[in-house]
């Protein structure tokens, strides 16, 4: 891993695990509105790394 790698993980990844499950254990009623939001962030993660990927794939 690149120093890039580390310092996503480090100031950006590991405060919003930590922000998801904060939000999820503050929902009392269980309406999973904190599992809707990883799924969605998620989702939107997989999508531009994979653009971003073949993107940089094409210029190699």
């Amino acid at each position: 891993m690149s120093a890039t790698s580390f310092i996503f993980f480090g100031l950006m990844l590991i405060p919003f695990i930590a922000f998801i499950v904060w939000l999820i254990k503050q929902d009392k009623k269980r309406n999973y509105l904190g599992l809707a939001v990883l799924l969605a962030a998620i989702v939107v993660a997989v999508i531009v790394a994979i653009y971003v990927d073949a993107k940089y794939m094409k210029l190699q």
